[in-house]
């Protein structure tokens, strides 16, 4: 099958994975109530998350700039966050086409070779989903009588009966996907594909291992932490200022706003473009725990995820004018 067509495959699978979670989120859902709840939601609140969206982005930016450091680059911080945006407005388009697209960007605007770009977008993912996990851990056991009963019903149970279900599949995958490494591993050391393509995986290889490298040898690592720890913050902000938005959530705590932004986060990871359908049911699902109805549980999904669409696609594109222009002003120079 040609790249092409297999691209053009996948780019369709995942477009209607996202069409029918999109199906299922509104489906019993009246459009005449929904669109009716719209005219109640305070924008003010909506336009204050985007701000602090933002400012998230700029940090996410900074952060990542860190990490090139111990590389021996120094891009512009408005190049990185310029392929920061860019790479968030290509997960729109195809899921977890980001990280190549801002690492792309940044090996056309500063030269920083893609597969070390690609080492610390590893390290910051890495990290990125630790957080997560520490928050989950915090929000559960601090309203573990709340949250409790919900996730084992609704998430232990159902993940430990596909484990069951697939007792036999698992290995069978793994050793699949072992025995298919150290195939290829020897195909590539005795140049049965050529010396040309062993280079370019080696080099590659050795290129990850140099961007994993970064965090350890950085100067600045508690620059880097004090940035994840102020993105996480600014991303629950941006949570909780909006569930203020619409009447139905607004007496939300903030613990319960950490509680919404986790459950959104494991939305947007989903392999869809732009967390599209699944952000909306997760998001919907974790609010009706508070007795909030699947209408207003999917307004404030739609209020919270589109408005940061329209972010990505402002600044992604403009993002996009700015580095044509730059390119058009040097060849004419």
């Amino acid at each position: 099958m040609k790249p092409s067509v297999k691209s053009k495959l996948t780019y369709a699978a995942f477009s209607l994975a996202a069409l029918v979670l999109l199906y299922l989120a509104f489906k019993g859902v009246k459009i005449e109530e929904l669109a009716k709840s719209f005219t109640n939601v305070n924008y003010i609140w909506v336009v204050l998350a985007v701000i602090v969206g933002t400012f998230s982005h700029l940090v996410r930016a900074l952060r990542w700039k860190l990490l090139f450091e111990p590389l021996g680059y120094n891009p512009s911080l408005t190049n990185v966050f310029g392929a920061v945006v860019t790479g968030y407005l290509a997960n729109l388009a195809f899921p977890r086409l980001g990280e190549v697209t801002r690492c792309g960007t940044l090996q056309k605007t500063d030269k920083i070779p893609f597969q070390k770009a690609i080492g610390t977008v590893f390290v910051e993912r890495a990290l990125d989903v630790l957080v997560t996990l520490i928050l989950i851990l915090i929000v559960f056991f601090a309203r573990i009588n709340f949250f409790g009963k919900f996730i084992y019903t609704n998430a232990v149970t159902p993940l430990w009966e596909k484990v069951l279900n697939m007792e036999l599949l698992i290995p069978i995958i793994l050793l699949a996907v072992t025995l298919l490494t150290v195939v290829l591993a020897i195909l590539i050391h005795r140049n049965v594909f050529g010396s040309k393509f062993r280079g370019k995986v080696s080099n590659f290889l050795r290129g990850v291992i140099d961007g994993v490298k970064s965090v350890f040898t950085m100067k600045r690592r508690k620059a880097f932490f004090a940035y994840t720890v102020l993105l996480w913050f600014l991303y629950w902000l941006m949570t909780w200022l909006m569930v203020f938005s619409i009447e139905a959530t607004s007496s939300l705590s903030p613990l319960d706003g950490l509680f919404i932004m986790v459950a959104g986060s494991l939305g947007m990871v989903a392999p869809v473009q732009g967390g599209f359908g699944a952000f909306h049911i997760i998001t919907a699902s974790a609010l009706s725990i508070y007795g909030i109805s699947w209408a207003d549980g999917l307004t404030y999904a739609i209020i919270s995820h589109e408005s940061q669409t329209l972010l990505f696609i402002v600044l992604g594109v403009g993002a996009l004018v700015y580095f044509m222009l730059r390119k058009r002003k040097k060849t004419a120079q």
